[in-house]
């Protein structure tokens, strides 16, 4: 269909448009200044020293919610176009729909994909993201995937955003890698976890169209209508049901990619308020008071566990930090490793008590907590995903509610990050469909 016989469907706007155009441009508003002013009575609380941090927030935060402006540009608008080549909808209302579901999607998410894709970058990004090689590492994967999004976009390819992030954080994991000095033991990409998402992303266009097929034949085989798998006569709509069909699909997908595709750019955001604005951002604020107790009740309660697996046969005299680093980035159990385990949570326990008291951590320490509860989560995550050691059932239950305790502690999302992601999807929707459409 020619580029003049879409915009020509609908081309004179009604009142319902103006009025659907004036109400999203007034959420897109709303949800800007929700988000401007959260993120200003953040930094108002606890203000950071220079002028220095403010600029590199705010290029980063730029180019972040820019990946996912330009995401809406190919993923969102697949979604719309088969609404509006079989002219089931205007092309603005049907942009303005799917738009709205993304927002909604991107806002009901549990925000789990967002961690998952952090969990593929390298160990040391994550701990030193306020670095000036942690910046270089997300500055490079985000830039990589927008120029990749952007150059396909201009040639018309549809294009999945999911791949070009994922290629782009491989690379970065390579990069980290090769060009660490001689010596010097840095981690490069999970190839474990790399590979899980990997056939994920291949197998799903193989499910699509297969499944894809099968509906179709079934609908030949039992609808015996043969107008409906012809083209587009004019600017004839389908039949209403049909009409419905479409729409609900367009709303499904809409909705199905804000809450997947959308996560991937919090996480990252996440990881560039923390290493901006640690003292703000590197804990839950919600953590404190009764969900500190109900942890430090938890933290002595595991401690005891790590005994059976190893860490009474061997005493850790320094820093269990570095143990607890090197099995994540080798995924080798060593002697040392449940010993370096259990100090650890030791650690956090009594760095905990400030907040069970009804106290803040001290500024000083805030980053290295989340650290340490990074590093703890972690490492008892791939013990449970390799199965050594082999925790019994009743251990390995006390260790998942261990788990969701720092997990509720490190991995949160504010709402406003949400509404920022949201309106970045939505507004590159609006901006950028018509060249993937058509």
């Amino acid at each position: 269909m020619s580029n003049s016989t879409v915009m020509q469907t609908h081309s004179n706007p009604s009142w319902f448009t103006f009025v659907s155009t004036a109400a999203f441009i007034a959420l897109i508003a709303a949800g800007g200044v929700y988000a401007g002013s959260h993120i200003f009575n953040d930094l108002s609380v606890r203000p950071l020293g220079s002028t220095l941090p403010y600029v590199l927030l705010g290029i980063a935060l730029l180019i972040a919610l820019g990946f996912e402006f330009v995401n809406g540009f190919h993923d969102t608008a697949n979604a719309v176009a088969t609404v509006i080549y079989t002219h089931s909808l205007p092309p603005t209302i049907a942009v303005m729909w799917s738009g709205l579901f993304n927002f909604i999607g991107v806002l009901t998410s549990s925000g789990l994909v967002a961690w998952g894709i952090v969990s593929l970058l390298p160990v040391e990004l994550i701990l030193q993201v306020g670095s000036g090689a942690g910046f270089a590492m997300v500055f490079a994967l985000l830039i990589a995937a927008i120029i990749w999004n952007l150059g396909t976009w201009a040639f018309g390819i549809p294009n999945s955003s999911s791949h070009a992030l994922i290629g782009s954080i491989i690379g970065v994991g390579l990069m980290n890698q090769l060009l660490a000095t001689s010596g010097n033991a840095t981690s490069g990409v999970d190839w474990n976890q790399a590979w899980g998402v990997i056939r994920s992303l291949l197998v799903s266009p193989v499910v699509g169209f297969v499944s894809a097929a099968v509906l179709l034949l079934l609908m030949k085989a039992l609808i015996k209508v043969p107008s409906l798998y012809k083209e587009p006569q004019g600017q004839k709509p389908p039949p209403v049901w049909i009409r419905g069909l479409l729409i609900l699909t367009c709303t499904g997908v809409s909705f199905a990619h804000g809450s997947n595709d959308g996560q991937k750019g919090m996480g990252l955001i996440m990881l560039i308020l923390i290493g901006t604005v640690p003292t703000v951002y590197a804990l839950n604020p919600n953590f404190g008071g009764d969900r500190a107790t109900t942890f430090q009740q938890t933290t002595q309660a595991t401690l005891p566990i790590f005994d059976h697996y190893g860490a009474a046969e061997t005493e850790i005299a320094g820093d269990p930090r570095e143990a607890v680093t090197a099995y994540i980035r080798t995924k080798t159990l060593t002697p040392e490793t449940m010993p370096a385990v259990k100090k650890l949570a030791g650690v956090l326990d009594s760095s905990v008590e400030f907040l069970g008291k009804g106290s803040a951590v001290p500024e000083d320490m805030t980053k290295n907590v989340r650290n340490d509860m990074y590093l703890e989560g972690e490492s008892l995550r791939l013990m449970d995903k390799s199965g050594k050691p082999e925790f019994t059932a009743e251990d390995k239950a006390q260790i998942k509610k261990y788990r969701a305790g720092l997990d509720n502690a490190t991995k949160f999302i504010p709402d406003w990050v949400k509404v920022a992601v949201a309106l970045a999807l939505g507004l590159g929707t609006m901006v950028g469909w018509k060249r993937i459409v058509v």
